[in-house]
């Protein structure tokens, strides 16, 4: 039954961990191009939130399968990541949802006022939660980095996460000085990084997983 329960964690962690890795680098590349005014404003912020709406869930399911991989030793970790993980995912999925399904068709069709409670803007209600979320975020990624820190063979998931992690005083900072959110910008990079290499982890032990299961089955 362990075994089982292995190899799916092993092929769930890997293909969540590539859909939030590849929701991230989706999602930085609109920024990019809404940063340089290249989609007109407001239709960018639906290329920006869409994204990052599928990476919330995706991100926390790759978090619990990193929880049922580590060593029992340190999953005390784990567990922490695992808990803020759904305090970031119940966060911005609430910024987003409400955003791409309420506010942005009304401000698409002039039908909102720009001091409307829920319009996503400068140190707006809604911002102040997004900016919770993703310090949860990292908060999860940095306890997720303590798990690793003595294994030598992940050392650039351990780097990863770890990176990520340090960023969150910086995205408190940011919502109270912009100048912070250029800092911020890193996690385009330190995101992205520690998911591949998270599904690399999954993706390593997998095969011999599966391996395992089969000659478990045949006896």
């Amino acid at each position: 039954m362990n075994l089982v329960i292995v190899t799916k964690s092993n092929s769930i962690g890997w293909w969540s961990a590539i859909f939030a890795g590849g929701f991230g680098i989706v999602y930085s590349v609109f920024q990019i191009l809404s940063t340089l005014k290249l989609i007109p404003h407001p239709r960018d912020m639906f290329w920006l939130f869409t994204p990052s709406l599928l990476l919330a869930p995706a991100f926390l399911v790759a978090m619990i399968c990193l929880h049922y991989y580590a060593n029992n030793k340190v999953k005390l970790y784990t567990a922490v990541a695992v808990a803020f993980a759904i305090l970031y995912c119940a966060d911005v999925s609430l910024v987003y949802f409400t955003q791409l399904f309420v506010i942005l068709p009304a401000q698409l069709n002039n039908q909102i006022a720009e001091k409307q409670v829920l319009l996503f803007d400068r140190k707006t209600f809604l911002e102040a939660i997004d900016c919770l979320g993703y310090f949860f975020m990292s908060l999860s990624t940095l306890f997720a980095a303590f798990s690793f820190a003595n294994d030598e063979k992940n050392q650039w998931m351990y780097r990863g996460l770890l990176f990520n992690g340090l960023l969150l005083p910086v995205l408190i900072l940011a919502f109270f000085y912009p100048a912070f959110y250029y800092v911020g910008a890193l996690w385009m990079i330190t995101f992205p990084l520690a998911m591949i290499n998270v599904a690399r982890l999954f993706h390593g032990d997998a095969l011999p997983s599966v391996k395992m299961k089969f000659k478990y089955e045949n006896q």
